[in-house]
Parts: structure tokens; C-alpha cells; sequence
């Protein structure tokens, strides 16, 4: 019996179906190739879309990872590479720092109260703050009516108008 309880906690744990979601982040950090995390995960749960839908300036293609219908994240490389550059979390089961999508600036302010937010200076649609550890950046998707910040021509902010605006996406790139 105990033999067939160890056997049965390795299938699991070896399993396509079970890799948790530290594990997704640690695989990225540390560096795997994208068509080995596909592997890893199930390469019919990935769809193709363009790297530029997620805010990269580039024409080129990426993977989202689709689960119950719903995007969990995307990945993306840099050309001529074969790891994984980058994992943009776009759903709430998935978390940071007990930080998620969907969870307001605040919330991000109180684990990270030294942190300000900055404006993309590529594209104004996007502003981002980064966490204390350096470890990860959450990102906002916001147009003139719901703007995080007012920023100065030099685009470092102003002041804070919205500490309720939702997090939209959490972008965590590979340990260099």
C-alpha cells in the first residue's frame, strides 16, 4: 500500500496536468526552451497570437495559454532564442507576490509602497509599476478617461489619479 501511494503521488506529480503555477514562473525565470514548456503544459492548449496585442513592438508571434476557455498567459522569445524571454499572466489564478490580475493599484501599494508607476513611453496606452524585488511588473491598459497617472512632458508622473484602477496584466521576464 505505501508503495502504491508513492507511485501514485509521482504520476501526479509528473503529470502534464499538474504543474502549479510557481512552477510555470520558475520554468520561465530560469530559463526553458518555448517548445519544451508547450510540452510540458499540453501544445493544444497554446494558441498563436501577435506579440504586439501584448504591448511588444514587434509583428512576430507568441503563445496563450488557454485553459476552460480562458487566456491564463502568454509567453514570447527573442528572435534567435530559444527560452521563453518573458510570461505575461492574464488571468487571477495566478498570482505574485499574493498579487493578481484584477486587484487594484493599492492593493499592489501596500507590498510594494515605494514603488510609482510610470508611463510606456513607446506606447502611452500602457502604464506599469514595478515590484520592490524587481521580480515582476503590473500592468494597466488605460486610455484618457482612466488613466493611472498624470504625467509630466518628460513622462515621469505627476501625481496619482486612480490608486483603484485594475491590474490588467503581470509581465515577469527571465532571470539574465
Amino acid at each position: 500500500m505505501k508503495h502504491l501511494i508513492i507511485i501514485l503521488l509521482f504520476c501526479l506529480l509528473n503529470s502534464t496536468e499538474f504543474i502549479g503555477q510557481t512552477n510555470h514562473i520558475e520554468l520561465v525565470q530560469n530559463g526553458i526552451s518555448i517548445k519544451a514548456f508547450k510540452v510540458k503544459l499540453g501544445i493544444e492548449k497554446f494558441i498563436k497570437e501577435r506579440l504586439f496585442k501584448y504591448g511588444i513592438d514587434s509583428e512576430k508571434n507568441g503563445w496563450t495559454f488557454i485553459e476552460d476557455g480562458k487566456k491564463i498567459f502568454y509567453i514570447w522569445k527573442k528572435q534567435n532564442e530559444t527560452e521563453i524571454s518573458e510570461i505575461i499572466i492574464l488571468d487571477k489564478s495566478i498570482s505574485v507576490d499574493g498579487i493578481s490580475v484584477g486587484m487594484t493599484f493599492n492593493d499592489f501599494l501596500k507590498i510594494n509602497p515605494n514603488s510609482k508607476i510610470e508611463l510606456d513611453v513607446v506606447n502611452s496606452e500602457y502604464e506599469y509599476s514595478v515590484a520592490k524585488n524587481g521580480n515582476y511588473t503590473v500592468e494597466f491598459i488605460s486610455d484618457t478617461n482612466n488613466k493611472v497617472g498624470e504625467y509630466n512632458e518628460d513622462f515621469t508622473v505627476k501625481r496619482i489619479l486612480n490608486k483603484e484602477a485594475k491590474i490588467d496584466r503581470i509581465r515577469i521576464s527571465k532571470n539574465e
